[in-house]
């Protein structure tokens, strides 16, 4: 077996810092809404992901400063404690000193003994999946907590050191009323969790709750009763001191979460683990999501030239990216790749800001892409600004309130002012 280097790498300051993101697969069970790549927790493959994790990051460190990790799954609390707290020491001791290092951790697999280990491995963010405080809603998403769970979660997170909590939240779920959500908002509030993800809730394809709405077994929310969900979420939570700032994200002072500010500006991230995403240099690729193939070929002897014999191209590779795909040491992993042209990642740079309540700095936007907005979107800004859903100015444009409840229509249409890529 390929032996790997783990000591700290000396990442250059003189370039701009990167997210990195790590992709635990692991689940105690499915939830029914759920999308993501996971799988049931299988002990003979812990310590060969553990090894292949870190395999992959020694391979692909691009040596540059790190500003956050996120540690995501699947549910990275799941794995046994040796397990995790290697992965997360390693990690640690790799990127050095960051500003944000979270953990997604569900309620019912987190205990002080699993706090403290965070803790000590330098975590300083944990994000709880909570989704509701109410045990029906919790049953309908197929969540095996209970609203106990949450509160003795979050008094053991405060009691190992943590002041920087994250609880996910859910709406628009079968049967719930807008009170019963209002409900949840003000038992989070009570909790004094310093950041609130709060989503509609998607019927993604394939999952079980989408199976189930199919079939006729639930009945989605209707779309006004979403809306004035929507609107109470942000009359509530900005009435309790909360800052509003991407559509689903609510932050005190000083705590946004800066990991998912690096996606929403578009800007670079390194994705590490069975189907985990990265954008580097202009090129997105997404690993394998198998964690089985991901482990053989990241702790096979041949690793670091494996790639060598691969004559089929992931899916999507542009034939400039063939050389660089020929040489790279984790060919082999690679599911999708992707190189976008630089007109590409300016118009999803917009679109992506668009979710943030900021909106579209022009002067963020050329440092990020060197384009300018307000020439490449002026007549489609201008045309949401007549229909009210968009506000504009000489510092830039930003969704309205309104604008914010349709944001995917207003996004899609940005993105189709943008040209398309040129054959290659």
């Amino acid at each position: 077996m390929w032996t790997m280097n783990v000591a700290r790498c000396d990442h250059s300051p003189g370039r701009p810092a990167i997210g990195w993101y790590f992709h635990l697969p692991f689940c105690t069970t499915k939830c029914g809404y759920c999308d993501f790549y996971s799988l049931p927790t299988i002990p003979a493959l812990t310590d060969g992901l553990t090894h292949a994790l870190l395999a992959e990051l020694s391979l692909r460190d691009p040596g540059r400063p790190v500003e956050t990790i996120f540690v995501g799954g699947g549910t990275p609390t799941v794995l046994p404690a040796e397990a995790l707290g290697t992965i997360l020491r390693r990690i640690a001791r790799r990127a050095g000193q960051v500003a944000e290092f979270t953990v997604e951790a569900n309620p019912s697999s987190t205990d002080e003994l699993k706090l403290d280990l965070l803790r000590g491995c330098g975590v300083n963010r944990v994000s709880f999946g909570a989704q509701s405080f109410d045990p029906a809603e919790l049953a309908v998403l197929e969540r095996i907590h209970d609203p106990r769970h949450i509160f003795e979660s979050v008094a053991a997170a405060r009691a190992a050191g943590f002041n920087n909590i994250n609880l996910d939240l859910i709406y628009a779920i079968p049967g719930q009323t807008v009170e019963s959500w209002r409900n949840t908002l003000r038992r989070a509030i009570d909790l004094g969790a310093e950041h609130l993800s709060c989503y509609a809730l998607m019927y993604e394809p394939g999952t079980s709750l989408t199976r189930l709405r199919h079939q006729g077994r639930v009945i989605p929310s209707e779309e006004n009763t979403e809306a004035e969900m929507f609107d109470c979420t942000i009359d509530i939570l900005t009435a309790a001191g909360f800052e509003h700032y991407e559509i689903s994200n609510f932050a005190r002072p000083g705590r946004r979460c800066r990991a998912n500010i690096i996606y929403w500006e578009n800007r670079e991230y390194l994705g590490i683990g069975p189907s985990a995403v990265s954008y580097l240099d202009g090129v997105r690729r997404r690993n394998v999501p198998d964690v089985r193939r991901y482990v053989e070929a990241m702790t096979s002897d041949e690793t670091p030239t494996r790639t060598s014999s691969i004559t089929t191209p992931p899916q999507g590779t542009s034939r400039s990216l063939l050389p660089s795909l020929q040489s790279d040491p984790c060919a082999a992993i690679i599911h999708e790749q992707e190189q976008l042209s630089p007109i590409e990642r300016a118009g999803e740079t917009a679109v992506q800001m668009l979710r943030l309540t900021d909106g579209v700095s022009y002067d963020r936007f050329r440092t990020i892409t060197g384009h300018d907005a307000a020439a490449l979107f002026a007549d489609r800004a201008a045309e949401f600004a007549r229909l009210g859903l968009l506000n504009a100015d000489n510092r830039g444009f930003r969704l309205t309130r309104r604008g914010l409840l349709v944001a995917n229509r207003v996004m899609q249409e940005f993105l189709a002012d943008v040209p398309t890529r040129q054959s290659s």
